[in-house]
């Protein structure tokens, strides 16, 4: 098996002047978490750079790791986040009171379903579902709670071989298409797939908040695409399909959910355009941006090896808390390993007795923060999730523990 690849033209356009915006220097797979007995292991590390597209916008990796090596079998389930698990809840509402109330015997596919968490609320409303999750553990998981769900990476040859007796009401994708190297098949498989006035519902981490707050740690060899709506309605239009609405999402940092269907079946609104405007004003279609962006970047990681630096002289015990794959691109980026950080906590159990990827720090469960306090700093891997993080962990602030954000 080839371990990866570089390719050389945009993934949207084929527009081959792509120029660097950030070298995150050799990384391993970021999810890639290790049992103890292969710590001595050689681990495979990969080219981390991020490119801009000067044709459609699109900010990409151009290293790709083979998908089998990143997906095959994964460590994160969607159902051990509660504030994703709350997420998906209003999220089912909302597409079902919009798109499939009167509807009838509507089916909802999912591409990427995890452990089927955000379908489980479909079938609440007597929706029939399915999965499609290439993650064997996982699919396995999402099987046996009652999720039909196909073991297969999403392709139009996959459409085709499913041969499904009726076609999708709803198609959805979180989080994935940013995940896929070959979106224009996706696309073709989405139009086989969905209904004359179906609609494709996506969502992905929007590029102006990467760059605005600066979240660097969010680009890991999984996430090849990072999206403005520019290059979306750009792609889309290439399979006559139109994006007619769009709504920010605070989930991850920020993301943007695309509500797409075939060409002139619903009224393009608004929020389309305002959207592209917002973007053309905030500059996102000039590189001085994405250069003062890297700048940026490397600013941070000074700043926070010298202020993690400092804690260690000054006596402080410090632990990272949430096992993410952002957080294992930060500490590689970063340098930071165990002569820094004793252990990281994280709710998945799936993780617990495992070691960081690259920088080797055991995993263990949250419960061993209520032996911590005074004296004690939480680095937050986890960010994202800070309101729910800092609510649940009151007692440990109380003791005297600090977080550091």
């Amino acid at each position: 098996m080839k371990k990866f690849h570089e390719v050389k033209q945009c993934r949207i356009c084929s527009n081959q002047n792509l120029s660097l915006v950030l070298d995150l220097g050799e990384q391993p797979p970021a999810n890639s978490f290790l049992k103890k007995q292969k710590l001595k292991k050689t681990e495979l590390k990969f080219p981390l750079r991020l490119f801009l597209c000067k044709k459609c916008f699109l900010l990409q990796l151009i290293d790709i790791v083979d998908k089998k090596l990143l997906f095959s079998k994964y460590l994160y389930l969607t159902s051990a986040s509660k504030p994703i698990v709350n997420h998906f809840e209003k999220y089912a509402q909302d597409i079902h009171k919009k798109f499939l109330k009167d509807k009838k015997n509507p089916l909802v596919i999912e591409i990427g379903s995890n452990d089927g968490t955000l379908l489980k609320n479909f079938k609440k409303f007597h929706v029939s579902v399915l999965g499609i999750e290439p993650s064997k553990n996982i699919a396995k998981i999402a099987n046996k709670s009652g999720i039909p769900t196909k073991n297969a990476f999403f392709t139009s040859d996959l459409i085709q071989k499913l041969s499904l007796k009726r076609k999708a009401t709803i198609i959805i994708a979180n989080n994935v298409i940013a995940h896929i190297e070959n979106i224009r098949d996706v696309m073709v498989g989405i139009k086989l797939l969905l209904d004359d006035l179906g609609v494709f519902v996506f969502e992905v981490p929007y590029l102006v908040d990467l760059i605005k707050k600066i979240e660097f740690d969010t680009i890991y060899h999984e996430h090849l695409s990072y999206f403005l709506l520019f290059p979306l309605i750009k792609l889309m239009r290439d399979f006559e399909l139109e994006i007619f609405d769009v709504k920010k999402q605070k989930v991850h940092g920020g993301t943007i959910r695309v509500f797409v269907a075939k060409k002139n079946s619903f009224k393009v609104k608004q929020s389309v355009k305002d959207m592209i405007m917002d973007e053309k004003i905030k500059g996102m279609y000039d590189f001085k941006v994405y250069q003062d962006f890297a700048k940026n970047v490397n600013s941070l990681k000074e700043s926070l090896f010298a202020e993690l630096k400092l804690l260690k002289k000054e006596g402080k015990r410090i632990f990272g808390y949430g096992a993410t794959a952002k957080g294992n691109v930060l500490l590689n980026y970063c340098k930071i390993d165990t002569k820094i950080i004793d252990c990281i906590i994280d709710t998945t159990p799936l993780k617990h007795g495992l070691f960081t990827p690259g920088t080797h720090i055991p995993v263990e469960s949250t419960k061993i923060i209520s032996t911590k306090g005074e004296g004690d700093v939480a680095l937050l891997l986890a960010w994202n999730y800070q309101e729910e993080i800092l609510r649940k962990e009151k007692n440990f602030r109380k003791k005297g523990g600090k977080f550091l954000i």
